[in-house]
Protein backbone atom coordinates (compact mmCIF):
# COMPACT_ATOMS: atom_id res chain seq x y z
CA UNK A 1 0.00 0.00 0.00
CA UNK A 2 3.09 2.87 0.39
CA UNK A 3 4.36 1.91 -2.39
CA UNK A 4 1.41 2.48 -4.18
CA UNK A 5 -0.03 5.47 -2.13
CA UNK A 6 4.60 6.86 -3.45
CA UNK A 7 3.85 6.16 -7.15
CA UNK A 8 0.16 7.77 -6.90
CA UNK A 9 1.87 10.98 -5.04
CA UNK A 10 4.29 11.21 -7.93
CA UNK A 11 1.61 11.61 -10.47
CA UNK A 12 0.79 15.53 -11.67
CA UNK A 13 -1.67 16.85 -9.42
CA UNK A 14 -3.90 17.68 -12.19
CA UNK A 15 -3.89 13.83 -13.33
CA UNK A 16 -4.40 12.37 -9.89
CA UNK A 17 -7.79 15.12 -9.85
CA UNK A 18 -8.93 14.13 -13.11
CA UNK A 19 -8.54 10.66 -12.74
CA UNK A 20 -10.05 10.93 -8.92
CA UNK A 21 -13.09 12.62 -10.72
CA UNK A 22 -13.85 10.38 -13.43
CA UNK A 23 -13.47 7.09 -10.56
CA UNK A 24 -16.10 8.23 -8.90
CA UNK A 25 -18.13 9.37 -12.03
CA UNK A 26 -18.34 5.19 -13.34
CA UNK A 27 -18.81 4.08 -9.62
CA UNK A 28 -22.03 6.48 -9.21
CA UNK A 29 -22.73 5.35 -12.67
CA UNK A 30 -22.74 1.87 -13.23
CA UNK A 31 -23.62 1.61 -9.32
CA UNK A 32 -27.18 3.18 -10.14
CA UNK A 33 -27.48 1.41 -13.52
CA UNK A 34 -26.99 -1.92 -12.01
CA UNK A 35 -29.31 -1.31 -9.08
CA UNK A 36 -31.78 0.22 -11.04
CA UNK A 37 -32.85 -1.87 -14.14
CA UNK A 38 -31.25 -5.27 -12.10
CA UNK A 39 -34.22 -4.21 -10.42
CA UNK A 40 -36.71 -4.22 -12.60
CA UNK A 41 -35.53 -7.86 -14.30
CA UNK A 42 -36.71 -9.26 -10.39
CA UNK A 43 -40.45 -8.20 -10.89
CA UNK A 44 -40.67 -8.86 -14.43
CA UNK A 45 -43.93 -10.74 -13.91
CA UNK A 46 -44.96 -7.75 -11.53
CA UNK A 47 -44.62 -4.93 -14.78
CA UNK A 48 -46.70 -2.54 -11.93
CA UNK A 49 -43.98 -2.67 -9.46
CA UNK A 50 -41.07 -2.57 -11.50
CA UNK A 51 -40.54 1.42 -11.77
CA UNK A 52 -41.60 2.22 -8.27
CA UNK A 53 -38.75 -0.86 -7.34
CA UNK A 54 -36.31 0.43 -9.62
CA UNK A 55 -36.89 3.83 -8.34
CA UNK A 56 -36.58 2.78 -4.98
CA UNK A 57 -33.71 0.98 -5.33
CA UNK A 58 -31.80 3.80 -7.41
CA UNK A 59 -32.81 6.15 -4.88
CA UNK A 60 -31.43 3.98 -2.32
CA UNK A 61 -27.72 3.92 -4.01
CA UNK A 62 -27.64 7.40 -4.67
CA UNK A 63 -28.68 8.29 -1.26
CA UNK A 64 -25.78 5.76 -0.04
CA UNK A 65 -23.31 7.23 -2.73
CA UNK A 66 -24.08 10.69 -1.70
CA UNK A 67 -23.51 10.20 2.05
CA UNK A 68 -20.10 8.60 1.40
CA UNK A 69 -18.71 10.73 -0.41
CA UNK A 70 -19.58 13.39 2.11
CA UNK A 71 -17.99 11.89 4.76
CA UNK A 72 -20.13 9.07 6.18
CA UNK A 73 -18.72 5.81 7.03
CA UNK A 74 -15.00 4.45 7.33
CA UNK A 75 -12.62 5.16 7.29
CA UNK A 76 -12.25 7.90 9.55
CA UNK A 77 -9.22 9.42 8.30
CA UNK A 78 -11.01 10.46 5.39
CA UNK A 79 -13.81 11.38 6.13
CA UNK A 80 -13.04 15.45 6.69
CA UNK A 81 -11.32 15.39 3.31
CA UNK A 82 -14.41 13.54 1.62
CA UNK A 83 -16.98 16.21 3.02
CA UNK A 84 -14.72 19.23 2.08
CA UNK A 85 -13.89 17.71 -1.66
CA UNK A 86 -18.25 17.29 -2.26
CA UNK A 87 -18.72 20.70 -1.01
CA UNK A 88 -21.95 19.61 -0.55
CA UNK A 89 -22.76 22.77 2.16
CA UNK A 90 -26.05 24.38 3.19
CA UNK A 91 -26.91 27.94 1.94
CA UNK A 92 -29.12 30.60 3.58
CA UNK A 93 -31.98 32.03 1.67
CA UNK A 94 -30.86 34.77 -0.14
CA UNK A 95 -27.98 32.62 -1.60
CA UNK A 96 -30.25 30.30 -2.13
CA UNK A 97 -32.79 32.77 -4.37
CA UNK A 98 -29.88 34.25 -6.40
CA UNK A 99 -28.30 31.32 -7.19
CA UNK A 100 -31.82 29.90 -8.44
CA UNK A 101 -32.14 33.08 -10.25
CA UNK A 102 -28.89 33.33 -11.76
CA UNK A 103 -28.91 29.81 -13.10
CA UNK A 104 -32.16 30.07 -14.92
CA UNK A 105 -31.23 33.06 -16.51
CA UNK A 106 -27.62 30.89 -17.63
CA UNK A 107 -29.78 28.31 -18.51
CA UNK A 108 -32.39 30.07 -20.75
CA UNK A 109 -29.41 31.78 -22.45
CA UNK A 110 -27.62 28.69 -22.72
CA UNK A 111 -30.66 26.91 -24.78
CA UNK A 112 -30.72 30.19 -27.19
CA UNK A 113 -27.12 29.87 -27.83
CA UNK A 114 -27.28 25.92 -28.51
CA UNK A 115 -30.45 27.19 -30.53
CA UNK A 116 -27.79 28.99 -32.77
CA UNK A 117 -25.16 26.25 -32.39
CA UNK A 118 -27.23 24.34 -34.00
CA UNK A 119 -27.16 26.52 -37.37
CA UNK A 120 -23.75 25.98 -37.54
CA UNK A 121 -23.41 22.33 -36.70
CA UNK A 122 -25.45 19.90 -36.61
CA UNK A 123 -26.24 18.58 -33.68
CA UNK A 124 -27.74 14.78 -33.93
CA UNK A 125 -30.91 14.61 -31.35
CA UNK A 126 -31.01 12.55 -28.24
CA UNK A 127 -33.15 9.36 -28.15
CA UNK A 128 -35.09 7.46 -25.20
CA UNK A 129 -35.46 4.35 -27.26
CA UNK A 130 -34.32 2.51 -24.56
CA UNK A 131 -37.30 3.04 -22.23
CA UNK A 132 -39.94 2.38 -24.58
CA UNK A 133 -40.88 -0.93 -24.59
CA UNK A 134 -41.58 -0.06 -20.80
CA UNK A 135 -44.90 0.80 -19.33
CA UNK A 136 -45.83 4.68 -18.73
CA UNK A 137 -45.06 4.28 -14.85
CA UNK A 138 -42.19 2.32 -15.39
CA UNK A 139 -40.83 4.81 -18.12
CA UNK A 140 -41.30 8.24 -15.83
CA UNK A 141 -39.48 5.74 -12.81
CA UNK A 142 -36.68 5.30 -14.80
CA UNK A 143 -37.05 9.11 -16.05
CA UNK A 144 -37.25 10.43 -12.81
CA UNK A 145 -34.09 8.11 -11.27
CA UNK A 146 -31.84 8.95 -14.25
CA UNK A 147 -32.40 13.14 -13.83
CA UNK A 148 -31.40 12.71 -10.47
CA UNK A 149 -28.92 10.40 -10.79
CA UNK A 150 -27.27 12.74 -13.41
CA UNK A 151 -27.47 15.52 -11.30
CA UNK A 152 -26.21 13.64 -8.01
CA UNK A 153 -23.20 11.73 -9.60
CA UNK A 154 -21.80 14.39 -12.18
CA UNK A 155 -22.03 17.40 -10.10
CA UNK A 156 -20.42 15.27 -7.22
CA UNK A 157 -17.63 14.48 -9.50
CA UNK A 158 -17.37 17.41 -11.51
CA UNK A 159 -18.03 20.61 -9.94
CA UNK A 160 -17.29 18.60 -6.27
CA UNK A 161 -13.96 16.79 -6.17
CA UNK A 162 -13.00 17.67 -9.57
CA UNK A 163 -13.10 21.11 -9.14
CA UNK A 164 -12.73 22.20 -5.75
CA UNK A 165 -9.13 20.23 -5.34
CA UNK A 166 -8.47 22.24 -8.65
CA UNK A 167 -9.14 25.39 -6.92
CA UNK A 168 -6.97 24.42 -3.89
CA UNK A 169 -3.76 24.50 -6.42
CA UNK A 170 -4.71 26.61 -9.52
CA UNK A 171 -6.95 30.08 -9.65
CA UNK A 172 -10.90 29.46 -9.91
CA UNK A 173 -11.40 29.98 -13.43
CA UNK A 174 -9.02 27.60 -14.76
CA UNK A 175 -10.01 24.94 -12.24
CA UNK A 176 -13.38 25.77 -14.08
CA UNK A 177 -12.62 25.45 -17.27
CA UNK A 178 -10.66 22.09 -16.93
CA UNK A 179 -14.20 20.73 -14.84
CA UNK A 180 -16.21 21.97 -17.45
CA UNK A 181 -13.98 20.65 -20.24
CA UNK A 182 -13.88 16.82 -18.59
CA UNK A 183 -17.43 17.25 -17.83
CA UNK A 184 -18.67 17.72 -21.74
CA UNK A 185 -15.72 14.91 -23.05
CA UNK A 186 -16.93 11.95 -20.44
CA UNK A 187 -20.42 12.54 -22.50
CA UNK A 188 -18.43 11.06 -25.55
CA UNK A 189 -18.93 7.79 -23.90
CA UNK A 190 -22.01 7.77 -24.79
CA UNK A 191 -21.03 7.83 -28.55
CA UNK A 192 -19.60 9.56 -30.92
CA UNK A 193 -22.46 11.15 -32.15
CA UNK A 194 -22.23 13.30 -28.81
CA UNK A 195 -18.99 15.38 -30.50
CA UNK A 196 -21.40 17.47 -32.02
CA UNK A 197 -22.07 18.46 -28.52
CA UNK A 198 -19.25 18.67 -27.22
CA UNK A 199 -19.16 22.62 -26.81
CA UNK A 200 -22.47 22.89 -25.50
CA UNK A 201 -21.88 20.52 -22.80
CA UNK A 202 -19.01 22.10 -21.71
CA UNK A 203 -20.24 25.60 -21.49
CA UNK A 204 -23.45 24.11 -19.50
CA UNK A 205 -20.67 23.06 -17.12
CA UNK A 206 -19.21 25.91 -17.01
CA UNK A 207 -22.26 27.88 -15.65
CA UNK A 208 -22.68 24.93 -13.23
CA UNK A 209 -18.73 25.45 -12.05
CA UNK A 210 -19.11 29.44 -11.37
CA UNK A 211 -22.34 29.11 -9.49
CA UNK A 212 -20.23 25.97 -7.34
CA UNK A 213 -17.54 28.44 -7.15
CA UNK A 214 -19.28 31.29 -6.01
CA UNK A 215 -21.71 29.66 -3.54
CA UNK A 216 -19.25 27.10 -2.20
CA UNK A 217 -21.56 24.51 -3.08
CA UNK A 218 -22.85 22.31 -5.67
CA UNK A 219 -26.64 21.70 -4.09
CA UNK A 220 -27.81 24.21 -6.24
CA UNK A 221 -26.14 22.97 -9.55
CA UNK A 222 -27.98 19.76 -8.58
CA UNK A 223 -30.97 21.01 -8.20
CA UNK A 224 -30.71 23.02 -11.90
CA UNK A 225 -28.59 20.13 -13.59
CA UNK A 226 -31.22 17.69 -12.87
CA UNK A 227 -34.56 19.22 -13.39
CA UNK A 228 -32.90 20.37 -17.16
CA UNK A 229 -31.98 16.59 -17.68
CA UNK A 230 -35.32 15.83 -16.62
CA UNK A 231 -37.25 17.98 -19.03
CA UNK A 232 -35.05 16.73 -21.75
CA UNK A 233 -35.69 13.07 -20.98
CA UNK A 234 -39.45 14.73 -20.93
CA UNK A 235 -39.42 16.11 -24.23
CA UNK A 236 -37.08 13.63 -26.01
CA UNK A 237 -39.63 10.88 -24.49
CA UNK A 238 -42.81 12.29 -25.61
CA UNK A 239 -42.00 13.99 -28.47
CA UNK A 240 -40.76 13.38 -32.09
CA UNK A 241 -37.35 13.92 -32.65
CA UNK A 242 -37.90 17.40 -34.19
CA UNK A 243 -35.91 18.03 -38.08
CA UNK A 244 -32.94 19.26 -38.26
CA UNK A 245 -32.06 22.59 -38.43
CA UNK A 246 -31.13 23.90 -41.98
CA UNK A 247 -27.34 24.93 -41.43
CA UNK A 248 -26.88 29.06 -41.83
CA UNK A 249 -24.69 28.65 -44.90
CA UNK A 250 -27.43 26.77 -46.49
CA UNK A 251 -30.21 29.13 -45.75
CA UNK A 252 -28.66 31.88 -44.68
CA UNK A 253 -29.51 33.88 -41.25
CA UNK A 254 -33.47 33.65 -40.91
CA UNK A 255 -35.81 35.39 -37.98
CA UNK A 256 -35.60 32.70 -35.21
CA UNK A 257 -31.52 32.78 -35.77
CA UNK A 258 -31.43 35.92 -34.75
CA UNK A 259 -34.28 35.65 -31.72
CA UNK A 260 -32.44 33.31 -30.18
CA UNK A 261 -29.36 35.44 -30.91
CA UNK A 262 -31.15 38.38 -29.00
CA UNK A 263 -32.61 36.56 -26.50
CA UNK A 264 -29.44 34.70 -25.64
CA UNK A 265 -27.38 38.01 -25.49
CA UNK A 266 -30.26 39.62 -23.15
CA UNK A 267 -30.43 36.59 -21.04
CA UNK A 268 -26.58 36.28 -20.73
CA UNK A 269 -26.25 39.70 -19.12
CA UNK A 270 -28.83 39.40 -16.89
CA UNK A 271 -27.27 36.14 -15.85
CA UNK A 272 -23.93 38.17 -15.25
CA UNK A 273 -25.47 41.14 -13.25
CA UNK A 274 -27.10 38.42 -10.93
CA UNK A 275 -24.10 36.11 -10.83
CA UNK A 276 -22.48 39.31 -9.12
CA UNK A 277 -25.29 40.01 -6.95
CA UNK A 278 -25.10 36.52 -5.65
CA UNK A 279 -21.41 36.71 -5.59
CA UNK A 280 -21.79 39.64 -3.06
CA UNK A 281 -24.01 37.97 -1.05
CA UNK A 282 -22.29 35.11 -0.51
CA UNK A 283 -19.21 37.47 0.38
CA UNK A 284 -16.33 36.25 -2.35
CA UNK A 285 -14.30 37.65 -5.27
CA UNK A 286 -15.38 36.63 -9.08
CA UNK A 287 -13.41 33.74 -10.78
CA UNK A 288 -10.66 34.43 -12.57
Amino acid sequence: MRFISRVWQRIPIIVRVILTGLFILILGALGWSALTFGSLQLVRSVPWAGGPLALLAGGCFLWGYWRYLGGAWLPQSTAELRARRLRAHRLPGRAWSWALITGVLAIVSFVCIVNVWARFVRLPPWSASSITRYSFLTAICILIGAAAEAGIVEEAAFRGYVQESLEEQFKPGFAVVVAAVLFGLAHIANGRQEIAWLLPYTMFGAILGILAYTTNSIVPGILLHSGVDAVRFWLVWRTRSAAPHVLIWQSGPNASFWQNLAVGAVFGVAAIIAQRRLAAVCDISQPT
